[in-house]
Formats: structure tokens, sequence, C-alpha cells
């Protein structure tokens, strides 16, 4: 009888076995049929962080589909992995890739819930994340348990422990953009993973699950809690020690930042626009390239700051424009209208803020900022013309000390700034508008504009070339050319006077325009386009007014140009790039493509000996001439200053092209302004009135600001 009754419990066992084997079997059969092949692990390549760095190695711009670094497995620190292990998977080293108890759970509360199509409860393992985020896709449903959990077997069964483990700290988002954990710990800490320290592995570990809310500082102690408990494990796990504990539950939240990025908008963004001529975006954007570039972190920072400092100075020479608006009878609400304003201010290098005017004393404004701080503003009789106030009056202001302000009003010209360095090309600074939020068109590589008086070196230079002497005489006086019929080019000097018979050298040191003119017609058009076909300023014969800068180049085209006035006749050309760094497996950028990219790159245009005359000749402007505004700077700074201004017809364009040496290194700097749609800058508005104070601006600061 009990024989009887073992073996129909047998049975009954054995047939449950079955249908359990039966059922696991179908089940894997009918969900796993459809399912990708877990091998594309083995050859998995998630996006990766493409970093541009200066010449020094601050970081200046990141591009990136999703924000990661990779980093093997044996180089993720132990405390970094006990922390996730213990935080999202504790057998994850005993299981095969399936918890079962832990599945079984999920599902059974899911279903008598009713959330699958919420907010479903997990039970996953590590593997079965890697499968879900990876492989099979993530839509709340019973039937994506199953084909996870037949995924996670597979991948188990293929693929080690310690590359799962890898993939998975390498894939997981992290909140804030990052992806991975090395961009985690460099984000939140400013760290390399190797410096991470057990508190701050264990938060890490603590956010994965909701990272927007547990980064929240009204969450911190929620995650302190999760935290400290991941702590107590790791000790419990040894992987730290009583002391480690002991210090960092001791420790409070903190979040610290990683540093700013060096803010150069217009350098980064020509950065990926070379590359983006070589190589396809997507591939720049997720494969992950390391760049080093020539820019110089305070050189960058001196030549924006001189763009828009004298760019806001040249702005106080305009009529008023009006006050943002007046809120007189709507005071209360000046905290919210403030506020409002300040984040829409674009980016810049000074310190703009709104305020609200609520008194007026003779000329000085009693003003307040959006904190309630109070602001005193003296207007200045000479800046922003027939500028009248009144009580309520929203304005904005700019900061020039620790507690000094004055009026101030967004330029509605533009310009460029470009600082080189002649041994080599490098582009040490580069600006190429007043604020990227405003425009991100680069004046500096993109304005095609006329160069004006800049181009006469060149007309000079043809002459020497030709076999003309510095101190040969030439004529000053009256031209009229007939172009066509009827059209007839008669150009005439800065003055409206004529100088008759002056020494060449002069022509070019006080910009006379007559003389250039009368000294193309004697050596004739053909070495002049000789010359500026060579130095790539024109492809083609330019008329005679060309030689008075009526054609079109790029500033950054102008400055090369120039370079070889100092540099013994040798063009230099600019160098953004010193080197590119990539991964093994990257096919998409070629090493030669890669060297053409960072190579110094020169061209011979003319003799020495013409280079010299001419080097002498633009210092000679700097001393008595169109530029020697500047030549006090010489003794305060004990430098030699070289350079040419420029101004086109209309003055529709200021130009300065200068250069000096200072430490066995000479810098070359070109200064372009005027407005985007080409029109007037005003009466008398000529390259010694705005560009040249932007060039002396560039100077002060390379010697003040350290």
């Amino acid at each position: 009888m009990l024989l009887r009754r073992l073996s129909r419990v047998l049975f009954y066992f054995a047939s449950v076995l079955f249908l359990v084997i039966f059922s696991i079997v179908v089940i894997f059969f009918y969900y796993g049929r459809s399912l990708p092949s877990e091998t594309t692990l083995l050859y998995y390549s998630p996006p990766v962080t493409t970093k541009v760095y200066s010449s020094s190695d601050e970081l200046i711009e990141e591009y990136a589909i999703e924000h990661r670094v990779i980093i093997p497995f044996n180089q993720i620190p132990r405390i970094v992995k006990g922390a996730f292990i213990i935080s999202e998977d504790r057998e994850f080293y005993n299981h095969s890739g399936i918890s079962f108890y832990s599945l079984l759970r999920a599902i059974v509360e899911n279903t008598a819930k009713k959330t699958w199509n919420k907010k479903p409860a997990g039970g996953s393992t590590i593997t079965q994340q890697i499968a879900k985020n990876l492989l099979v896709g993530n839509a709340r449903s019973i039937t994506r348990k199953f084909r996870e959990a037949i995924m996670a077997f597979r991948i188990e069964s293929t693929i080690s422990k310690d590359k799962i483990f890898e993939i998975y700290l390498n894939q997981l988002y992290l909140g804030k953009g990052c992806y991975g954990i090395v961009e985690a710990c460099n984000y939140y800490f400013d760290k390399r993973i190797e410096d991470i320290e057990p508190h701050e592995a264990a938060f890490l570990a603590a956010i994965p699950s909701a990272p927007s809310v547990y980064i929240s500082p009204q969450n911190y102690p929620k995650i302190l809690m999760k935290r400290n408990s991941i702590l107590y494990q790791m000790r419990d796990m040894h992987y730290i020690s009583d002391m480690q504990l002991k210090k960092a539950i001791s420790t409070p939240i903190k979040i610290k930042l990683r540093k700013n990025k060096v803010s150069s908008p217009y350098f980064s963004d020509e950065i990926f626009k070379i590359f983006s001529q070589i190589i396809p975006r997507e591939v720049f954007l997720r494969c992950g390239y390391s760049i080093t570039t020539t820019m110089n972190k305070r050189i960058q920072y001196c030549a924006a700051k001189a763009l828009e400092d004298g760019l806001i100075e040249f702005t106080k020479t305009k009529p008023w424009k009006g006050v943002i608006r007046n809120i007189e009878k709507n005071m209360n609400s000046a905290d919210k209208i403030l506020k409002d304003l300040n984040a829409q201010l674009p980016s810049t290098i000074n310190k703009i803020t709104a305020c609200v005017i609520y008194d007026i004393n003779d000329s000085i404004l009693m003003c307040r900022d959006v904190h309630g701080k109070p602001i005193k503003i003296e207007k200045d009789q000479h800046h922003y013309l027939d500028a009248s106030f009144r009580v309520g009056d929203v304005i904005l202001c700019r900061s020039t000390g620790s507690n000094t302000f004055e009026l101030y009003q967004t330029p509605e010209m533009t310009g460029g700034i470009v600082v080189m360095d002649l041994s080599n090309g490098d582009i040490l600074g580069m600006s190429g508008g007043y604020s990227f939020d405003i425009s991100s068109f680069n004046c500096i590589t993109q304005a095609q504009r006329q160069p004006g008086s800049t181009i006469k070196p060149f007309i000079y230079a043809a002459a020497i070339e030709e076999g003309m002497d510095e101190y040969d005489i030439i004529d000053d006086k009256p031209v009229s050319i007939v172009l066509s019929p009827g059209e007839i080019y008669s150009p005439h000097n800065y003055s409206k006077k004529s100088y008759g018979r002056i020494a060449m050298r002069d022509g070019l040191i006080y910009s006379r325009n007559l003389a250039t003119v009368n000294l193309a017609l004697n050596i004739g058009m053909s070495p002049i386009n000789k010359l500026l076909k060579t130095a790539e300023l024109a492809n083609s014969k330019i008329p005679i007014s060309g030689v008075l800068g009526a054609i079109e180049t790029t500033p950054l085209k102008l400055l090369t140009a120039f370079s070889a006035f100092f540099n013994a006749g040798i063009m230099v050309f600019p160098r953004f790039i010193l080197n590119v760094e990539k991964s093994s497996d990257n096919k998409y950028l070629d090493d030669s493509t890669i060297n053409f990219l960072c190579e110094e790159r020169q061209k011979s245009i003319m003799s020495k000996e013409t280079a010299e005359i001419l080097n002498n000749m633009l210092h000679d402007v700097v001393a008595y001439g169109t530029a020697n505004k500047l030549f006090p700077l010489e003794q305060r700074y004990g430098i030699k200053i070289f350079g040419k201004t420029g101004t086109t017809n209309n003055f529709k364009d200021a130009w300065f092209i200068g250069a000096f040496t200072k430490g066995g290194k000479t810098y070359i700097v070109c200064v372009f302004v005027g407005y985007h749609a080409p029109r007037s800058l005003g009466d008398r508005a000529s390259g010694s009135r705005v560009a040249l104070p932007i060039f002396a601006n560039f100077i002060h600061n390379f010697f003040h600001i350290k």
C-alpha cells in the first residue's frame, strides 16, 4: 500500500517536472526564436564622447550622442565594482544570468498589482539589464520578461562574467547625460575613476534606478540612507575596511561638478567644422576622438575679452536705443521680470545684469538687481547719446569692478579677432563674434569682406619685387580711370587731399590711396595679381580698385598672407590641431589625414629682402603713421609693434592687423569689425578708431592677465 502511494507520488512529481521542463522548453523556443544573437555583445561598441582640449590639456568642448568614456574591466577600481555588485546584483558571480526567485517575485507582484504598463517591479540581474537595454528592448510586459530571461541565459553561456560586468558599467546611465561610470565620476566629482573614494562609489551605485530623482538636493536624505546601506554591506563583503567605513558614512553627500570648460565656442565650433568636412557627423559624435588643439587658454581669454570690451566701448558712441520696459506701476513683479530677463541674456565674458531704477539723482541712477542689491550707475554724458530715464525703467548694466557699474546695451555690430604663433601657424586664440549665443557665424573664418587698406602692403611688396626702392618718389595725385564706357574710377585720400610727390614708403605709412593707385598704374597689375594669387588672397585678376581693398577675403586668409612680412617672405598656414587620438578599431580617420591636420605648412610668396623692407615699413606705420596710437605701448611693455589699419568705403568694415614679439615668440593678430549685413559703422569709423583699440586691448590683456 505504501509502495503504491509512493509510486503515485513519484508519478505525479515526474509528470509535474516533465510539464515544467516541457513548458520551459516551449517558452525558450517560442520566445527565443526571434531574439538577436548574444554574440553581438562581443563586438558591442557604444557611442563614446569626442573631447576637444586646449594645448595645455584643458577641456574645451565635448561632442557626443551619449557622453561616455570606455574603460576596460581590469582598470575599474575594486570598490566601484563592489558598490555596484551590492546595489544591483549581489549574486552576480553565482547565478547563470537569472535570479529565479527575483524573477518569480517580480512577475507575481506586477500581475497582482497590474503594474506591467505603469511602473513594474524589477528583479533583473545585471545580465538581464544588459539584455533589456542592448538586445531585447524595454517594453513593459510579461513577454519582455521571458525574452529578457532567455537572452540573459544565452549571454552567460557565451560571455565571461567580467566582460558582462564591464559592458554594464560602461553602458549604465547615471543621470545628467552621463553614460558609464567614468563619465559619472568625472561629472559629479571632477575626478578620474582611479581617484574615487568609497562614499563616492556608493553614491553612484545608489542612483541607477532613478538618477534624476536621487541627484536632486531635496532627495539627499533618501540617497544618504541608501548610500550608507551600501557602504555597510561593502564592509561586510570586505570591499572596504572598518576605518574606511567610519570615514565614508561620516562624509556628507557633496557633489563637486567638474570644472567649467574653457569658454571658446567659436574655436571649438571650428574644430567641429574641420572634422565634418572629413568624416560623417555621426562618426564624429560617437567614435570618441581625443583632439588636442593649438588653443592657449590664457591667450584665448585675452583675445575674446579684448574683442568683447572693444565692441562694447564702440557701442557707447551710438545713440541709446531705449530702456527694456517700464514697470513703475508693477514694481512688485520686479524680481520675476529681472529673473526672466537675466535668463535670456547671451553668454558673455562681461558680467551683464538687469536692474530696475527706483530713484534718479541728477545723472546718477539708483537701481536694484534681482537680489535686491543696490546698484549705482553714473550716466556719462559722452556715452549713449540722448539717453533719458525715469523711475521704474528696466535697464541692463555692466560690472566694471567689485561694486561699480555702467550703462550697457548689447552691440549690434559684430567682429572677430584671431591670434597666431608665427613660428608654426598655431592659432592660439580666436573669437568670431560678440557672442556665440547671438550668432554662431564665425567672422574670422566665414566672413567674406573687403580688406580695405590692409591690402596695401602687398601692392608695395609687388613694387619692390619689381625692382623699386622704398625711397623712390611716387605721385600722390588725383587720377581718373575709365573702366568702361560711362564708368570712371576716381579714388581719393581719406583726408580728401593729395600730397604731390612723396617717398614710396610714406604712401604705405600714411595709407595714401592716390599714391597706391598711381604706384599700381606704374608697375602694372600683372605683378600685383601674381603676388595676390600666390598669397591666396585672389583667384583671378583684380580690378584697379582692388589695390585699395575692393576684393573679398576672410580675416583668417588675410592674417595668413600677412605672416610672410614677419617671416622672411614665407607665408605660414594656420593650424588648429596638434594631435588626434582614436581607438585602434576606428577606421574612419586614417593616419595620413591626421598627419595632414597636425602638420606645419609654409609657402614662400616673396623674397626675404622684400619682406624685411615691408617689415620695417609696417613698424613705421605704428611709429609715425595711421596706427601711431599704439606707439606708447612699445615703451610701456618693451616690445616692438608692427601693423596696418584698414577701412572700406562708407566705413562698412574696420580692420587692424598687427604683430609683436615677446619672449622670442612673434604673435600676429587680426581684428575685424563690421555688421553681419554690411552697412556703415558710422561717420569716421575707421580702422584706427574702431579695430585698433581692440588690438590695444589685447596687448594690455596679454601683459596683465595671468
